[in-house]
């Protein structure tokens, strides 16, 4: 048997029979306690929320590295600009942009 539940319900009925102040004052430990974990699990939340923008951004900005290493690739093969653009999905002023660092 756990011992946890009668020791639960033996401090609740305590709880219950004490004085006004008591009753208070309990309430008020329990509201501040109660208060203390929503922050802790708001703000764990927060970290996992962060996290997971910081994967995406970071997924996201790896594939338009890829997009323009390939990029790269095809204009030294000569190709022209507007299938490269095709191909990649980059904008046509993007593709134009890395001929024109690689040609500095």
């Amino acid at each position: 048997m756990n011992n946890k539940i009668p020791r639960a319900a033996s401090q609740s009925w305590e709880e219950l029979s004490g004085t006004q102040e008591e009753l208070i004052a309990y309430e008020a430990r329990l509201k501040r306690v109660l208060d203390e974990e929503a922050a802790v699990r708001e703000a764990e939340l927060r970290v996992q929320e962060a996290r997971e923008k910081a994967l995406q951004e970071g997924r996201e900005k790896g594939k338009e590295e890829g997009k323009e290493e390939i990029t790269r690739r095809l204009l030294n093969m000569k190709m022209d600009v507007s299938t490269i653009a095709e191909i990649t999905r980059l904008p046509k002023e993007r593709v134009i942009e890395i001929q024109e660092e690689m040609n500095r």
